[in-house]
This record gives structure tokens, C-alpha cells and sequence, in this order.
């Protein structure tokens, strides 16, 4: 199962990253396995100018990696998405998402400077606000050393991403509908397309929705001809995984 997700957001300069800190410290103590991922909107160097990957990478290399006896970091040219990004971290619990205020497939914390930035944070999936030190909001929050209570609600509220398709198939409008219903007890996860235990279908890595016709239909066609094999008469699971070649 993917990690239960949740994100800390707020404008720059709010307290995200303490906030982050405070969450990954105390679930971490509980014995559980981390992951966070980061966004930001600022142009940094990732890289070291001058040192080893930094000159593999001007000479031409679209993914470097340094492997230390600990510690693996990898610099890849290319844009990937927050799903691809989660999907590198391998086997972890639970991931803490720092930024992220446009997308809708998680439980989110808000970490507002103010009053008024409250209602452009909040996109349904709140499950606490936290106000530091220096904040000027005066809402219902809990404080920064309150780690323990924030933890408590990520453990009871968090699940995981959902694929951000907006396809339907589950039978809300989208998937921000779909995860302010499993936050209110509504709805179950293995309604989503990514998580279906009745098939699945993946397209270059990729979730592809299918309706239940579709999906019946696939799935007979599949069982009738894996049935005909030997060893495979008495098929529970089936997985399928092939390249497609272009004979053009």
C-alpha cells in the first residue's frame, strides 16, 4: 500500500518547513518510515558547480546519481510529477509534502501568517491548522510544540494520494470530492482507479480509469486465455506487464 499522505502549506516565509520538522520528528519516534518532498517556485542550484556530478551533468548525462555508504542523492534533467517523485522514495509510511497549494490529491495542514490567508488555503482537505511563534492569526489552532496532537490527526485522517486523474470512475465529480469524502468517513479508498482491488490498468506508468463494463470486459478476455495454460487453470491474480512494439 502507498504511504498516507499530507502536505504542509502556506505562503513563503509562513513556517512550513518547522512545521514539517515537528511532524516527520514525531512520527518518526512512533516507528514510522518518512518520506517528505518539497516544492518550490525559486530557481536554486541543486547541484555543487565545480564538483563531480555537476561535470557529468554539463558533459552531457540526463540522470546522475552519487552513492555514499548511507546516502544516495539523483539529479534528473527532466520534470517529473509529485506521484513519480513519491513513487522514488521506495517504502515509507508515511510522506510529508512541504508546499504543493494547487494540488488536491491529499489531506493538507495549513500554516497561515494571518487571518485572511485561511480561506485561500483551505481547499476542503484541511485536517489542522498550526500557528508559530511570530504568526498573526488568531483562529482555533494548535501551536507548534504541539507535535503530538498534529501526529495523532495525520495518523487518524491521512490517506494515501490519490492519482489526481478527475476521471469519475469513483463516482465523485473529482478527486478533491473524493478525499473530502474518505476524510469524512463517506467513502472507501478502493473506490479510486488506483486502487481498485477488481483490475487495474496502467499505461505507460500511468492509471488509466475504466469503467465497470470495461473492466469486466478486459477482465474475461485476460482469464479465458490465461486459463488455457498449463499451471495457470486455477489463476487468483493475474498480472500482465508488456512493452508495446510499433511494426510501422
Amino acid at each position: 500500500m502507498p504511504p498516507k499522505t499530507v502536505s504542509v502549506t502556506g505562503f513563503k516565509n509562513s513556517g512550513k518547513t518547522r512545521v514539517v520538522e515537528a511532524l516527520v520528528k514525531e512520527l518518526s519516534s512512533r516507528g514510522y518510515k518518512v518520506g517528505t518532498l518539497k516544492h518550490t517556485a525559486d530557481d536554486i542550484v541543486l547541484d555543487s558547480p565545480g564538483k563531480d556530478t555537476s561535470r557529468h551533468r554539463e558533459a552531457g548525462s540526463v540522470a546522475t546519481g552519487i552513492l555514499q555508504e548511507n546516502t544516495t542523492a539523483l539529479f534528473l534533467d527532466q520534470k517529473v510529477t509529485l506521484h513519480q517523485a513519491a513513487e522514488k522514495l521506495g517504502a515509507i509510511d508515511y510522506l510529508v509534502i512541504e508546499g504543493f497549494k494547487t494540488v488536491d490529491t491529499h489531506a493538507r495542514i495549513i500554516v497561515p501568517r494571518e487571518d485572511e490567508e485561511v480561506e485561500k488555503l483551505d481547499n476542503g482537505l484541511v485536517i489542522a491548522t498550526v500557528k508559530v511563534p511570530e504568526s498573526k492569526y488568531e483562529g482555533k489552532a494548535l501551536n507548534l510544540d504541539e507535535s503530538a496532537k498534529l501526529a495523532d490527526l495525520v495518523e487518524e485522517k491521512a490517506y494515501p494520494m490519490l492519482p489526481g486523474l478527475n476521471c469519475h470512475s469513483c463516482g465523485y465529480d473529482d478527486c478533491r470530492s473524493m478525499g473530502a469524502a474518505l476524510l469524512g468517513g463517506e467513502s472507501k479508498l478502493d473506490l479510486c482507479v488506483g486502487y481498485r482491488t477488481d483490475g487495474t490498468l496502467k499505461v505507460n506508468g500511468v492509471d488509466v480509469p475504466m469503467n465497470n463494463f470495461i473492466r469486466k470486459a478486459m477482465q474475461n478476455v485476460v482469464i479465458g486465455f490465461v486459463k488455457t495454460l498449463k499451471g495457470a487453470e486455477e489463476a487468483k491474480k493475474v498480472e500482465l506487464t508488456f512493452e508495446v512494439i510499433d511494426n510501422e
